[in-house]
């Protein structure tokens, strides 16, 4: 069953990807998958941890993407993706739409650059791949993050000076830290579990400003017994600010665990309430 599952997502991103400017409802993934709208649904879900319209959305993103990387002006650019205007692109470029990290286990293979931005919250390191951002970390020093980047990549090939092409993404990760809005036009690059993926999604679609509970994010992924494992997967949440775990809280309101400590979290939180 397995093998089915892959080979019909595999049929299903095909299609879509050589098509990305063509609309792609439910019905007609499956079609061109071969399977029914719940078999892709279960598919899609238990294998990339995504929809599928996630997925066709993706897609529409990294079309409209590439024609501005080949100096196509934004209103073609648009249009030519297959958006109805621009103010469907911009609210539709968000983190969810999460796809496999293109280095193995340790890095392997990976080149990665690096940046650090400094914030009232401390020191953030920013780390990225060519395909997109891999890696964020906080703390008091510079050097300190630095090293637990290459220990989380220890077989990757990580810059040895900070990279000026990622001053978008520090920026972006230093108004996450400032609760200021930022775009949220970013690609990513991160390893993580089918499951892990699911709750992460759900976590970068709680607004800014508000919170949610671990029970309630575990319903919002249709998987309301699995409390502990959504407080798993925001523990090993891998770009944590950009992707808000810190906007998940207990049932009663209560601060729990966060990899910065719990009063990073509530400075973060306090901000962004005001």
């Amino acid at each position: 069953m397995t093998v089915e599952r892959t080979a019909l997502v595999a049929r299903v991103c095909q299609a879509v990807d050589a098509a990305p400017d063509e609309r792609w409802p439910i019905a007609r993934m499956a079609e061109a998958g071969g399977g029914s709208v719940p078999q892709l649904r279960r598919a899609f879900r238990e294998t990339l941890g995504v929809s599928p319209r996630d997925f066709a959305a993706a897609c529409r993103q990294r079309a409209f993407r590439g024609a501005l990387r080949r100096g196509a002006p934004v209103t073609r650019a648009v249009y030519d993706a297959g958006y109805g205007s621009s103010s469907r692109v911009y609210g539709s470029l968000h983190l969810s739409a999460m796809t496999p990290a293109t280095y193995g286990r340790g890095g392997e293979g990976a080149t990665i650059d690096w940046l650090a931005v400094q914030s009232s919250i401390g020191w953030i390191v920013v780390a990225s791949t060519a395909r997109g951002v891999c890696f964020v970390e906080l703390g008091p020093r510079v050097p300190d993050l630095v090293r637990t980047l290459r220990a989380e990549f220890p077989l990757a090939t990580i810059s040895s000076k900070p990279a000026s092409r990622l001053r978008r993404l520090a920026a972006a990760a230093r108004a996450a830290a400032e609760a200021r809005p930022w775009s949220a036009d970013l690609s990513t690059d991160i390893q993580g579990t089918a499951f892990q993926w699911r709750v992460w999604r759900a976590l970068s679609k709680i607004p800014l400003g508000e919170t949610r509970s671990y029970a309630e994010v575990a319903r919002s992924i249709g998987a309301p017994r699995a409390v502990r494992a959504v407080a798993r997967a925001c523990a090993t949440n891998p770009i944590a600010l950009l992707v808000p775990c810190h906007r998940v809280v207990g049932s009663d309101g209560a601060m729990r665990g966060y990899r910065w400590g719990i009063e990073v979290k509530r400075r973060i939180l306090e901000r962004e309430g005001r």
